[in-house]
């Protein structure tokens, strides 16, 4: 009953593992691709193409591989694996994917072709506006449509699926988050991140929560993030991708849950690597848990914030905060601070390697 979590080193961006028996059968579920240097990068595979290849040596399939929305850093290792019969290509079995076609269709509206993700491959790690839509040729929406892999309809708030036994509670998107997509994208439009491009790593934690004001993350892309709750074999994981912060609170406080009645969670995988946008002490307040994942190598914008881990730390003093690149943590806590948090129980880990529940 027990299944395996990776949250693989994918630069900058989300590529998440899951494998296990459930319900008796090996499964593998995929959560976004990461940049497309993590499948493969100057003729190197990547961490996922190496994950995939060892799924396909165990005569394994990905049985569902979930996009959580089209930014760079989530949708573009999953083109370059599907790209000219690779892995995925010849792996996956199912997927959830909230294309521009079918948000369009959803609202009954013509569908913009800027909204469609172009399958070329064209664009580069160097070349990154934050919207993988731009480009002529094959659509991928098309592509896995033909391939009938492609579970047609939407994934969105208020929505609960089984799937091999496994409970997915959807929190997000909404309506009002999707309904913003319907507009025609400019090449060199740029989504607006919120999250900055410089770091906070020289504040201390009284410095910075002296200071909190929250705001919410602005991103139109990111507010289209699929996010859920994975439930299996009484484990909890809150997977929330780019996922905005008001769009899960008002989720979780729709399934019952308040301060007095908190969310218990196994894990959290903070949502846009930890942006400060993305993580407010509402939220913290609608959960009980004691672990939290960070997924990123730091490299963009900033990320994590430290004031979204000082939040955590203010909240859940004994809490543990895991990140997938272990190094980050001398960047951004000063021995002084680890020392101060080792007293109190707190814990600062990695996730670098699979860890099983």
């Amino acid at each position: 009953m027990h299944f395996e979590v990776s949250i693989m080193q994918a630069g900058h961006g989300d590529c998440i593992l899951i494998q296990g028996d459930f319900n008796g059968q090996p499964r593998n579920i995929l959560i976004d691709g990461g940049p497309s240097r993590a499948y493969e990068y100057q003729r190197r595979p990547g961490v996922l193409k190496k994950a995939l290849q060892n799924i396909k040596d165990s005569e394994q399939k990905i049985d569902l591989l979930i996009l959580s929305h089209v930014d760079d850093d989530h949708i573009a290792g999953l083109l370059s694996g599907f790209k000219h019969g690779a892995l995925l290509e010849q792996l996956t079995e199912k997927i959830w994917f909230n294309s521009g076609k079918l948000i369009f269709e959803h609202f009954d509206k013509t569908c913009d072709a800027s909204n469609l993700v172009d399958f070329n491959g064209s664009r580069t790690d160097t070349n990154v506006s934050g919207l993988t839509s731009i480009g002529q040729g094959v659509k991928f929406e098309d592509y896995i449509s033909d391939k009938n892999i492609w579970q047609y309809e939407l994934i969105k708030a208020d929505q609960v699926r089984e799937l091999f036994g496994i409970k997915f509670t959807i929190l997000s998107p909404n309506d009002k988050k999707l309904e913003k997509l319907l507009i025609k994208w400019k090449c060199e439009e740029q989504s607006s991140l919120t999250s900055g491009y410089g770091n906070d790593y020289k504040k201390s934690f009284d410095e910075l929560l002296s200071n909190d004001k929250f705001s919410d993350d602005e991103s139109i892309h990111n507010g289209s993030s699929i996010a859920f709750i994975f439930e299996y074999s009484g484990k909890r994981l809150l997977f929330l991708g780019d996922a905005h912060n008001n769009v899960i609170t008002d989720s979780i406080k729709a399934l019952g849950y308040s301060e007095d009645n908190p969310l218990l969670l196994d894990y959290v995988k903070l949502s846009h690597h930890g942006s400060k946008h993305n993580t407010s002490p509402e939220f913290l307040k609608l959960i009980s848990c004691q672990n939290f994942i960070i997924s990123t190598n730091g490299n963009k914008h900033g990320l994590p914030n430290k004031l979204t881990l000082a939040r955590i730390i203010d909240q859940f003093p004994s809490a543990s905060l895991l990140f997938n690149y272990p190094e980050l943590m001398d960047s951004i806590f000063t021995s002084t601070e680890r020392s101060e948090m080792s007293k109190k129980t707190f814990t600062i880990g990695s996730c670098e390697q699979p860890f099983t529940l």
